[in-house]
């Protein structure tokens, strides 16, 4: 079978952080670690990507495991939103002609004026609501793909095309490497069969953790493209859980399956991905 690469990079935030949970809405809350499609963006956004381009989901496979405890507060915000309203281009359209006829109304049909009312009205597109933020996060991350999608990837996380962050803008990362090894030969499929495992782990009705504490719950996996040009996709979530948060000084925790399950050995770690 032809051999593949892993690449394996240490993955930590510099401030408190937010890796948002899709179905909350009024009080945002977070998963405890960057989900796939969070650790994809970051991805492509060191390889200089488009913002719509998903290519990485079919050239990279991706998993990780937890390096630390993270603690949990909230605080509450202000939302401003910026999306345009429905009828942005009608609204444009108006402001330009009447600026073409020096602020004259009486150019304007029944439509038009109905519109230049709208404009009058002042909208309140503010809105409050409570954030929830983890302290820093630390998280050993596995890449694998061919030879060349792996080498290319390091070479973008050391020299990145855009400034490295994850979740927000804001939340700016460190990513470090192991300088002895960090890219590690794997075979095409699994070579080895555990039922304790070093990463997180997408369960399944046959296979889940003995300890239930250890489901994290569904989170986002991948997006499906139904328009493209309209930026129309379908989020594919699925269900995980994760070894437990290592406390301070303690060894990383695995997580045990009631089910030994296929995996790669990476190192001295047992990764599914």
């Amino acid at each position: 079978m032809a051999a593949k690469k892993c690449l394996r990079f240490k993955l930590e935030t510099m401030y408190l952080a937010n890796f948002r949970k899709p179905f909350s809405a009024i009080t945002i809350l977070s998963y405890s670690f960057p989900p796939y499609t969070t650790v994809r963006g970051l991805l492509a956004n060191a390889m200089g990507l488009e913002r719509d381009d998903y290519s990485l989901q079919d050239k990279l496979e991706i998993s990780l495991k937890p390096l630390n405890k993270v603690e949990r507060v909230q605080n509450m915000a202000l939302m401003k939103k910026l999306k345009s309203p429905p009828d942005a281009k009608e609204r444009k359209k108006l402001i330009n002609k009447l600026q073409e006829n020096n602020h004259n109304l009486d150019i304007l049909d029944d439509k038009e004026k109905k519109l230049y009312e709208k404009l009058l009205i002042l909208e309140n597109t503010s809105a409050p609501f409570v954030k929830e933020f983890i302290t820093p996060v630390s998280c050993m991350v596995y890449v694998m793909g061919d030879e060349k999608a792996i080498n290319d990837l390091k070479l973008s996380l050391k020299t990145p095309k855009r400034p490295l962050y994850i979740g927000s803008s804001d939340d700016f990362v460190i990513i470090s490497f192991d300088e002895e090894k960090d890219i590690f030969d794997v075979p095409e499929s699994p070579n080895e069969i555990s039922d304790e495992i070093d990463s997180i782990f997408r369960i399944t009705p046959e296979i889940q953790p003995v300890d239930k504490k250890r489901i994290i719950g569904r989170v986002p996996y991948k997006f499906n493209v139904i328009n493209k040009k309209k930026r129309d996709y379908s989020r594919e979530d699925v269900i995980v859980a994760s070894p437990s948060e290592p406390e301070q000084n303690q060894p990383n925790p695995k997580l045990k399956l009631n089910k030994a399950v296929e995996c790669y050995k990476i190192g001295d770690e047992y990764i599914t991905f």
